[in-house]
C-alpha cells in the first residue's frame, strides 16, 4: 500500500512538473497527426466521421492527447525536437502578387518549396533554414521574433519585419 501511494505521488509530481512544458516547435504532434490522418483517411466525409467515432470510443484521441501533454511536449520543450513530429501537411497559398507557392514536407526533416515554377529544398541547420537547389546552396533564413533575415552564400543580407 505504501509503495502504491509513493508511486501515485511520484506520477502526480512528474505530471504537475511537465504539463506546463508546451513544445517549442511541434506541440501536440501525435494528436495533430492522428486528426490529420482521420480527415484524409477517405474522400467520403461520412466514412471519416465513422472512423472518428471509432477512434474516440477506442480511445485513441484521449491517449494521444495524454501522451502529447505528459511526454512528447515535455521532450520538445527540453530538447527542441519532438520525436513524433512526423510529416506535417503541406502549406499552399499565394503571395501578394498572386504567385502560387507550396511547401511540402519530405518526411526526412527537409521540405520542398515550389514558387514561380522553381523547386528548391529547405533543410534545417540549427536555428536556420537552408535553401538549396540541385545541390547548390543559395543561402539561409533565420528568424528572431518578427525579424526574418536571408543571408546569401556571398554574404548579402536581406531582412524584413512581419
Amino acid at each position: 500500500m505504501k509503495k502504491a501511494l509513493s508511486l501515485a505521488l511520484a506520477v502526480l509530481a512528474v505530471s504537475a512538473a511537465t504539463t506546463g512544458c508546451v513544445g517549442k516547435r511541434h506541440s501536440f504532434c501525435l494528436f495533430k497527426n492522428l486528426a490529420e490522418w482521420n480527415r484524409t483517411a477517405s474522400s467520403n466525409e461520412w466514412v471519416n466521421e465513422v472512423i472518428y467515432l471509432a477512434l474516440v470510443i477506442v480511445p485513441a484521441y484521449p491517449i494521444c492527447l495524454f501522451a502529447d501533454a505528459l511526454v512528447f511536449n515535455s521532450i520538445d520543450f527540453w530538447t527542441g525536437d519532438n520525436p513524433v513530429k512526423g510529416a506535417f501537411a503541406a502549406v499552399e497559398g499565394t503571395d501578394a502578387e498572386g504567385n502560387a507557392y507550396a511547401i511540402v514536407p519530405n518526411g526526412d526533416g527537409s521540405a520542398t518549396l515550389t514558387y514561380k515554377g522553381q523547386t528548391c529544398t529547405l533543410t534545417r541547420d540549427g536555428e536556420a533554414v537552408v535553401l538549396s537547389q540541385n545541390g547548390t546552396t543559395f543561402g539561409s533564413i533565420t528568424r528572431q521574433g518578427a525579424l526574418a533575415t536571408f543571408t546569401g552564400v556571398d554574404g548579402t543580407v536581406y531582412s524584413t519585419l512581419r
